[in-house]
């Protein structure tokens, strides 16, 4: 089975190039040169992880993940702030192994709860359908305001 090929591991510095495509593949498309300053500054934030899926030597997905602390209540959260797998790897369980090692990461790091969001674009539904499978619940609205 595909699944149990799947190893997950934190990113590393020789992984930008390839996290760069699988940007592309979620609709955000960056440089190299882009994302290596990205991650120059996520790799040297405390509360950011990270962390990739991997078949033999491909990278078929990637979750970018921050914990947070919450204002209205006593506790602590994990955001998933990036969640992709390769367009070409889609809907072979890479994505539920992905959520898993993330729930973990979460539990591990004494948050209560996962957050997740999602564009409402018409390429996004079939990633809330998932979402929806994992558990997961519409809670809130977003606003955006560019400056």
């Amino acid at each position: 089975m595909l699944t149990d090929q799947v190893i997950i591991r934190d990113a590393q510095e020789g992984d930008i190039e390839e996290i760069t495509l699988l940007m592309t593949d979620l609709g955000y498309p960056a440089t190299l040169a882009e994302m290596q300053v990205r991650f120059k500054n996520i790799f040297a934030h405390p509360d950011y992880r990270t962390i990739i899926a991997v078949i033999g030597d491909e990278i078929v997905g990637m979750a970018g993940l921050c914990k947070g602390v919450y204002y209205e209540k006593n506790g602590s959260y994990l955001r998933i702030l990036a969640f992709v797998v390769k367009q070409t790897r889609r809907e072979l369980g890479i994505g539920k192994i992905l959520i898993k090692a993330s729930e973990n990461w979460a539990v591990d790091q004494g948050a209560n709860t996962v957050l997740i969001n999602s564009g409402n674009r018409d390429e996004r539904k079939a990633a809330h359908v998932f979402y929806h499978k994992m558990g997961y619940v519409v809670k809130s609205s977003g606003f955006v305001k560019e400056l």
